[in-house]
This record gives C-alpha cells, structure tokens and sequence, in this order.
C-alpha cells in the first residue's frame, strides 16, 4: 500500500493524505466517516472521521505550529535523510517523530532540538564519542574524530565502513554532505566548510555505511566546538 502525506490538518493528531490500495484503488482524504491520514508517527492509518468541536483550541493551534515548524526546519535535510534511512518514506515519518519528540519550548516559543532528530538508521554498528572541533589554523574546517572500537559481532560492522559526516547551517538552511569522506578505521576526517557559514547556528551528524553499500548506522549528532 503506498500513500503520500500532504499538509492538511483533519482536527486531530494526524494530517490528511491517501493512499492507493489494490482492493480500494486511491483513497484520499475523508470517506464518509473514514479518513486517510499519517499520524504523529509518520505510520499511514484508516481513521473514523470525527468532526473537531472546536478546531481552534489551544492544543489544536500548538500542534499546527510545531507541525509547520518542524516541516520548515527540516525540508533542507529531507534528501540527507530519505538516503540516510534508505526509505523514500522517511522524511515524513522523521517530522512525525520530531512533533512529538524534538520540539522545546512553549506555545507560541517553539523551537526543533537537531540533537534529536536521527538523519540516519540502521544495523551498522555505528560509533562512539564523535568529536567536531574547529582546526586551529583554518576556522572554515571541522576536525572530527571517533573511537574505532568493533564490536564482537563484527558481521555488523568492518574497519572498511565508509564515514559519511552531514553539515547543516540553521540560520541559512543550507545542508551539505561529505559522503565516504573516511573509513571507520581511520578514526578521523576532515571537512571544510563555506567561509560564510561562520559564526552561524551549526550541526553535524556522523554515520556509517557498509564498503557495498547496502547498509548504513545510525546517526551521531554533534556539536562543533569553538566556532
């Protein structure tokens, strides 16, 4: 069953979409009392309509805007992510996860925590106290380090995997990967950023795929230190 999710909100946790079933074909939207949706989870669901006493109550207008929010701050990274998860459907289920989980603050004071949002997943043995620091003699690059430490099972995992390191500059909602710029072995990497990134609102996340390619880890965040 495939389904995609527009931005329309029902009255509930959930937002309207559709989805194409063999048995049904398309279904969009409300049916009668059923109604297409993706929930907060980004899962696709079948809903019994129900008509919102007030659609303007409080609760109602907080999730409206952390669901723009989050849609806003994370469309820079949907490409980042939909190849981090290796699934055409994660970037939705991303924000869902993030209106529940990664959003700080009051109404209307909201703001996205980054730290928790995972660009990447998956059953590679990721890795362990991942360092960003900015190097002495250049303050347009980042020098990141990792432990190199395989664990016992290392079918999930080989000194071969490949460092991929994401950059993201909030303040001018810029993304650039550094793809394959390591092996996990080497325990270290270095990027160079855009000179006009200074001084800006900067994150980074750091994972892992298999030498063929098939598989990835999970993502670790960090925090470039002095810039």
């Amino acid at each position: 069953m495939k389904s995609r999710c527009i931005t329309k909100r029902t009255g509930h946790n959930y937002f309207m979409a559709y989805f194409y079933s063999s048995t049904f074909g398309t279904i969009t939207g409300r049916h009668g009392t059923a109604v297409a949706a993706i929930d907060k989870d980004g899962n696709n669901v079948i809903r019994l309509y129900r008509k919102p006493f007030n659609p303007n109550t409080p609760k109602q207008q907080a999730l409206r805007l952390k669901f723009g929010i989050v849609n806003k701050e994370l469309a820079p990274l949907r490409q980042v992510i939909t190849m981090g998860h290796k699934d055409s459907r994660a970037f939705s289920k991303i924000v869902g996860k993030a209106i529940s989980g990664a959003i700080t603050g009051e109404y209307p004071e909201f703001s996205i925590d980054f730290s928790k949002v995972p660009i990447a997943s998956g059953t590679l043995q990721s890795v362990v106290g991942v360092t960003a620091k900015v190097a002495a003699d250049s303050p347009d690059t980042l020098d990141f380090s990792w432990d190199t430490t395989l664990g016992f099972q290392s079918r999930l995992g080989a000194d071969d995997d490949k460092v991929n390191i994401v950059c993201f500059d909030a303040s001018l909602s810029m993304t650039i990967p550094f793809m394959e710029v390591a092996t996990r072995k080497e325990g270290s990497a270095v990027v160079t950023l855009p000179e006009i990134w200074q001084g800006n609102d900067i994150h980074c996340w750091l994972y892992l795929s298999s030498a063929d390619g098939m598989y990835n880890s999970g993502s670790v965040y960090t925090l470039p230190a002095s810039l």
